[in-house]
């Protein structure tokens, strides 16, 4: 891929990615690559560096700046897809880097929250923008979403309910009546496009789960080892 049409792709991308996921970080595409500093063997794709963090730092220490008014600059180094692009048999210039956008993205989000680890419920609507792109992400992740009652979840329109049994499932799905789904093996879960909630005027998916086994309390287990002791007592 050549660089205009790497920039384009990686405006393309960044533009497709909800205003209130890039507020406060800035896309910069470089044409050089960037080698790590410890092994120049290995090229960094992308980073994300504070805009203007010793300053933030220190309005911080002294309590006059919020996390949530962190600047973010999501560097983008089109010299290290094209190195990396050089040793691999095959490699996905569009994949990879709309990975490596959302991935530095989260890092801005880090630090917008002010922790090591995000916010759980914007880390899973990120997590969930990723899935609607396709992306791997980890199960179970819409635990940090809304909850609608005691097995369902909601993240930007999307619906995700966690039932019991062995699939195939049959779930009520509001204006489709009762539907009969089975997990797709590479997810773990049965995907319903447009079945969930209106967002901004579209339908959401909704998603079918298993349910976990649910962990004993620490008094149950207490209770169990208790009786498993006066068992074994002649």
């Amino acid at each position: 891929m050549r660089p205009p049409a790497f920039r384009t792709l990686a405006a393309r991308y960044w533009e497709a990615i909800p205003a209130r996921f890039r507020d406060g970080a800035t896309l910069l595409v470089h044409p050089e690559a960037m080698p790590d500093a410890d092994d120049p063997e290995v090229f960094l794709l992308g980073a994300c560096e504070g805009a203007f963090e010793a300053l933030e730092d220190a309005f911080a220490m002294a309590g006059d700046l919020r996390p949530g008014e962190r600047q973010s600059l999501i560097h983008i180094w089109y010299g290290s897809f094209q190195a990396m692009a050089e040793r691999a048999v095959r490699f996905d210039w569009a994949g990879e880097l709309e990975e490596t956008i959302l991935h530095e993205l989260t890092h801005h989000w880090e630090g917008r929250a002010g922790l090591d680890g995000l916010d759980r419920f914007d880390a899973a609507q990120i997590l969930n923008f990723q899935r609607r792109k396709g992306l791997a992400v980890p199960f179970g992740y819409w635990r940090d979403g809304e909850r609608l009652d005691a097995f369902r979840w909601h993240i930007d329109g999307d619906v995700f309910s966690e039932v019991e049994g062995l699939p195939p499932w049959t779930v009520a799905v509001p204006g489709r009546g009762r539907v009969t789904c089975s997990p797709d093996p590479a997810l773990g879960y049965a995907l319903l496009p447009g079945a969930g909630l209106p967002f901004d005027g579209v339908p959401g998916d909704l998603i079918i789960a298993p349910r976990p086994p649910e962990r004993p309390s620490a008094w149950q287990r207490l209770w169990r080892w208790l009786r498993r002791k006066d068992e074994e007592t002649p």
